[in-house]
């Protein structure tokens, strides 16, 4: 045999050897059930299980079997919903017996609504919203529209921190019930929540039970396209994300970790505790100007007598260190770029942070770190300037060679190596400090668009949000943006600067004429960390030339 051959076949071992690893990890494989004993004297047979897909509405088609006990049927409890007030440090939201906790409102006590002068708390359930965290039972009882018991409602303290655990109780056919508790904390945005299923058959629930959240998150930014932009719907499976902007991914099976909705700063995810979900759902549908989301998750139930699952709502900003902190690879939704520019952009948030703990403002950070940048990368930017002045310097003698050797191309490159070689020129030297800003860059424009630390952030009482334009001048109902202008003016002045080639002039105008056109609807932070770098530029360049 002959070595390629042996390749082929250890090749071969290592994908049937990996593969069930494979098919575990992404599809998921179901466990075999273990039957509890049946403590009772009356022999039961037991039905075949039927594979049920539950839809976003909770309407399925199942084929009919004979069940060993009744199934569970629609809700007997009847009257009008309690409605509970939970508050920490952080929120104030309120949730509903109907349903058994599904959330109405959840208003964030660090953010504000479009405009921070207006002070009115960011809101993150739509109007109407009755069906966030529902509950669906079996192939199709959805309990959405059942009005629970509100069956204990307790606070503590404990390590320094206030507790409050609310539970809500709902009797089904058969003797049994399903409990559900939400237990929310000083200093966190997620909560726990946990479901209990007492005495009820697997038979009966088919299988399994559905978690969902159906009316996605409002908008809470002035510009709503924008905000439309990156509202979106997540689930991870498999350690892949699985996502829409709208209509529907079907049911999709396999070992799911969560499931989430997210709009430009905010997201709501919906994460299993113990054992991951055996299916996931994800549908956008468009509502006027704006667009509702549905999730669900599917999960596997094994028929004890006393069975509980336990969930993590995230509820909050979308913050990296906070979802990072949560620790199921929720950061992963944040877009940081691609993944060479990740690393960079994550490196200058926390240097932005770290720099804002220190002054205390996020614009004086910005200009801190134009500095430290600028400082980092002035040895290059010295051999840069260096390099430029040289080839200006070589320009007479290099026409003269392209004058002699015009009808010999080949002679022309090896007589201008030589040339550049005599005097220790690199004609790429000037190009260097150019491309090490790249990644700065595009990290820093991903950084200020889609993280929420900018949002709303003033400076000087002349820009109101670092994230968007500045708007400093207001003409009407229109506004002029500021620095983007004068950015474009020091870019101006720096290509005059370095510009020696007559036949080079125009560019020094076209050049920023087309950047302050590109950058004038950038937010603000961007703006003004270029403004300062321009200007530090200039005074570096003054001091090269004088030196």
């Amino acid at each position: 045999m002959d070595r390629n051959t042996i390749i082929a076949f250890i090749l071969i071992g290592l994908v049937l050897l990996l593969w069930p690893v494979y098919m575990k990890r992404v599809v998921g494989v179901k466990q075999p059930i273990r039957q509890e004993p049946v403590e009772s004297d009356e022999i039961v047979s037991e039905a075949p299980l039927q594979t049920e897909t539950p839809s976003l509405a909770g309407r399925v088609e199942t084929t009919p079997a004979v069940p060993a006990r009744p199934r569970l049927s629609p809700p007997t409890q009847k009257g009008k919903p309690d409605t509970l007030v939970v508050e920490t440090d952080l929120f104030r939201g309120k949730l509903s017996s109907m349903g058994g906790g599904t959330v109405v409102s959840w208003k964030l006590k660090k953010y504000f609504q479009g405009d921070k002068r207006d002070s009115v708390l960011v809101e993150l359930i739509p109007d109407s919203s009755n069906e966030n965290l529902g509950l669906v039972l079996g192939g199709g009882l959805d309990l959405s529209d059942t009005v629970f018991k509100t069956a204990r409602d307790s606070q503590w303290v404990e390590d320094g921190k206030r507790r409050r655990m609310i539970g809500f109780v709902h009797d089904v056919t058969g003797g049994g019930w399903v409990e559900r508790e939400i237990i929310v904390e000083d200093g966190r945005y997620d909560i726990e929540v946990r479901i209990r299923f007492f005495s009820i058959d697997r038979a009966e629930m088919g299988g399994g039970y559905t978690v969902q959240w159906t009316n996605g998150l409002a908008s809470t930014e002035r510009n709503t396209k924008d905000d439309l932009h990156y509202y979106e719907a997540y689930a991870l499976q498999g350690g892949e994300l699985l996502k829409t902007k709208e209509k529907s991914t079907g049911l999709r099976e396999g070992a799911t970790d969560w499931v989430a909705v997210r709009t430009k700063y905010f997201l709501m995810a919906l994460i299993p505790r113990e054992m991951p979900a055996e299916a996931a759902q994800l549908e956008g549908r468009k509502v006027e100007d704006w667009k509702e989301f549905a999730v669900q998750l599917v999960m596997p139930f094994r028929g004890l007598p006393e069975e509980t699952g336990r969930f993590t709502l995230y509820l909050g900003p979308m913050d990296y260190p906070q979802l990072k902190g949560v620790g199921v690879g929720l950061e992963k939704m944040m877009n940081f770029g691609w993944v060479i520019i990740r690393p960079f952009s994550i490196a200058f948030f926390y240097t932005l942070q770290f720099l804002h703990r220190i002054v205390g403002s996020y614009g004086w950070a910005i200009i801190i770190f134009s500095i430290m940048i600028k400082i980092v990368l002035y040895p290059l930017t010295r051999k840069s300037y260096q390099s430029m002045r040289q080839m200006q310097e070589l320009q007479p003698k290099m026409a003269a060679l392209k004058e002699k050797y015009k009808n010999d191309p080949q002679k022309l490159n090896q007589e201008t190596m030589k040339l550049y070689k005599q005097h220790g020129v690199n004609p790429m030297g000037g190009c260097l400090p150019m491309l090490l800003q790249m990644p700065i860059l595009f990290a820093l424009f991903n950084l200020f668009r889609t993280t929420i630390m900018l949002r709303q952030a003033g400076f000087l009482g002349l820009i109101q949000d670092l994230s968007a334009p500045d708007a400093m001048i207001a003409l009407g109902g229109a506004s002029i943006n500021v620095l983007p202008i004068l950015m474009g003016i020091t870019m101006i002045v720096q290509q005059k600067l370095s510009t020696q080639n007559p036949q080079q002039k125009a560019m020094a105008y076209l050049m920023p004429i087309f950047l302050t056109f590109i950058f004038y609807r950038l937010s603000a932070g961007l703006n003004l960390y270029y403004l300062m770098f321009n200007v530090l530029t200039i005074a570096q360049e003054m001091v090269i030339k004088k030196k």
